[in-house]
């Protein structure tokens, strides 16, 4: 990963794309694309010269840094060791972003791939951070319920832990001021990128903390990600979207969603289970699962005890949906626990409205049907009901119509996961 991030790097501060970098170089673009993906552990020496020349690296030798010596600059949970399967260019779009403002919130619905994006931005962009990344985990925080300030301090002095700030012994009031008086000894030249993963529920607190952090230390980067927006007012959001379904014809076998899966399964499994030339069934099977990559993943767990053929006569139902991978957080673990988790990010009002709009049978509604439904609930005013449909919406709780887009339907699962009925026709 060391020439994977060091050949994007250099291609970027010459302002080239990877085709320009092919073209240049005399290689594939398949193959740029792949070397910076890491896919390719073990380069040749001529393709290695080739880039060392265009890219004009003194000596003509690519720097060959240790493993070692990049983690040593990496605060926190350590990147996967597998590449990220997704549009490259999406990757680069992100990177671009990161590197260029100073707060960047990755945003989307729960099990996106936010978190797998984050890693592998920060991982590829570490080079331009002096001082390093700090990878913080603010998941298993409690839901921000009273005071934004209490859970300010939390968050810092979780960096503060995460950066090697000494903390306060126990017994004595965290000082959130001495926490940032100094970013990882480097003070006001550091020159981090600071990462806050799963952010959704502490949306105030990580808010303070962030123009805490960014006016304290111009040289900082933040990267968050959340399931849904956290401010308008400082950064930019960028939306990650769920991968590839592909269609049934030629070259479903390359869509995203449908790699995921292979991959999961393992390249002989997927053969001996008649996967390898048919995806018709896996495409199927992506499609009613959304591509969102964590639900593939439980339903590749599942087709290892049970036929493809079943998953999909079933359903596959929500109770199918789940690992016993305890490296994940409690709500990371089920696609239930995943929906139920946004479900307590609701108020009261939020959850009654849900409620009697999963209750329609053909699944879609309009604006119009939402403000009638709010008005039986007793809401007030025009703009509440709207309001209130924004955030479902920004939760993926309910999804617009990519037809028109004042219509919506409910999320997959949402039903089951709300009332306990089993859905079983998606």
């Amino acid at each position: 990963m060391v020439l994977a991030k060091q050949v994007v790097m250099l291609r970027k501060r010459r302002g080239w794309t990877q085709e320009q970098l092919a073209e240049y170089s005399g290689l594939s673009v398949r193959t740029i694309r792949n070397l910076e993906l890491g896919r390719v552990q073990n380069p040749r020496q001529s393709s290695v010269e080739l880039l060392a020349h265009v890219l004009n690296v003194p000596g003509g030798v690519m720097r060959q840094t240790s493993p070692v010596q990049v983690m040593s600059h990496w605060r926190g949970p350590q990147p996967p060791t597998t590449p990220l399967i997704g549009p490259p260019a999406v990757l680069e779009e992100l990177e671009e972003a990161v590197t260029s403002h100073r707060l960047t919130t990755l945003t989307g619905p729960g099990g996106v791939g936010k978190t797998r994006y984050a890693f592998a931005v920060a991982s590829n962009v570490s080079e331009s951070f002096r001082h390093g990344v700090a990878f913080v985990e603010l998941g298993d925080l409690t839901l921000e319920r009273s005071r934004s300030s209490d859970w300010t301090a939390a968050i810092l002095q979780r960096i503060a832990e995460c950066v090697g700030r000494q903390m306060p012994s126990v017994g004595t009031a965290f000082d959130s001021d001495a926490a940032v008086s100094d970013f990882a000894g480097e003070g006001e030249d550091c020159r981090w990128l600071l990462v806050l993963d799963n952010a959704e529920h502490v949306p105030a607190g990580v808010a303070a903390a962030c123009r805490l952090l960014l006016g304290r230390f111009p040289g900082l980067h933040i990267l968050i990600t959340a399931r849904r927006r956290l401010t308008e007012r400082i950064g930019v959001n960028q939306e990650i979207r769920p991968l590839e379904v592909g269609g049934n014809g030629e070259g479903s076998q390359h869509a995203t969603a449908v790699e995921l899966v292979l991959r999961h399964l393992g390249e002989d499994f997927a053969t001996a289970a008649g996967l390898g030339h048919d995806v018709s069934p896996l495409v199927e099977l992506c499609r009613r699962l959304g591509g969102i990559p964590r639900n593939l993943e439980f339903a590749a767990e599942q087709m290892r005890a049970v036929p493809i053929e079943t998953l999909l006569a079933e359903g596959p139902t929500v109770e199918m949906l789940w690992t016993n991978d305890h490296g994940l957080l409690p709500h990371q673990r089920s696609v239930a626990e995943s929906i139920r988790w946004d479900l307590d990010l609701l108020t009261e009002v939020h959850r009654d409205l849900l409620e009697r709009l999963m209750r329609y049978e053909r699944k879609e509604f309009t604006v119009k049907e939402v403000m009638a439904e709010s008005v039986r609930l007793g809401v007030q005013g025009p703009a509440a009901p709207l309001a209130i449909l924004s955030e479902l919406r920004e939760l993926s709780l309910v999804l617009a119509d990519p037809d028109s887009p004042y219509r919506y339907r409910r999320a997959p699962f949402v039903h089951e996961a709300l009332v306990g009925k089993p859905v079983t026709s998606i």
